[in-house]
């Protein structure tokens, strides 16, 4: 009688453990698999609107005031090699520093050449940035001694008296550029948030 007891108990344990294997095994399962996320670049694409401005002499009028913060320009700096096109407008090929501004309400990207605005570029979303993603996405450099010092130092002035000698820390950048199909989506990452651009290839 005991055995058959002894049975049915061991029979009652393997059961539960099976029943927990199984669960956990299905949870992991499931975090191993990539989250599609559908995007409706149509509905997207003909949703926003080329800006109904212009600025003076395609001059950026915050672009003198922030040059003087820093030493050199603090906007990244990105190179297209096709033709990106919104709406009416075609950007062509070349160098363009991006300059993400506030107007009206709305977020438009700037692209410059030569320090003028040849293209303004609606935003379609923004959102913030972890605090680790710099750290993960740009390389990281092996500073010597002497260059470590010289940093902090520049650092340490920078943060005190950064508005009149230009040594304010530039803000950090990184920008994404991906093929969606009839589109390209751009993400350009600029100090704590990242702003979406996007563009219809050439037909």
């Amino acid at each position: 009688m005991a055995n058959v007891k002894n049975k049915f108990i061991l029979f009652i344990v393997v059961l539960f453990l099976g029943v927990v294997v199984n669960n956990s095994a299905s949870v992991f399962a499931n975090n191993n698999i990539a989250s599609v996320k559908n995007t409706d670049y149509d509905a997207i694409y003909d949703s926003l609107s080329e800006p109904s401005f212009d600025y003076i002499f395609n001059l950026d009028p915050y672009q003198p005031d922030e040059y003087t913060k820093y030493m050199y320009s603090p906007y990244p700096l990105f190179r297209s090699g096709v033709n990106l096109i919104f709406k009416s407008k075609v950007i062509p090929p070349g160098y363009y520093l991006l300059t993400p501004r506030e107007k009206d309400g709305k977020t438009y990207v700037l692209f410059k050449e030569n320090g003028r605005v040849s293209f303004v570029i609606p935003v379609y979303d923004e959102d913030w940035i972890l605090e680790t993603f710099y750290d993960d996405k740009l390389p990281k450099v092996n500073k010597t001694k002497t260059q470590k010092m010289r940093d902090k130092t520049m650092d340490f002035i920078g943060k005190h008296w950064g508005d009149k000698n230009q040594r304010t820390p530039m803000p950090k950048s990184y920008i994404e550029f991906n093929d969606k199909g009839l589109y390209w989506d751009m993400i350009l990452y600029y100090g704590e948030k990242k702003y979406y651009l996007l563009f219809k290839k050439e037909e």
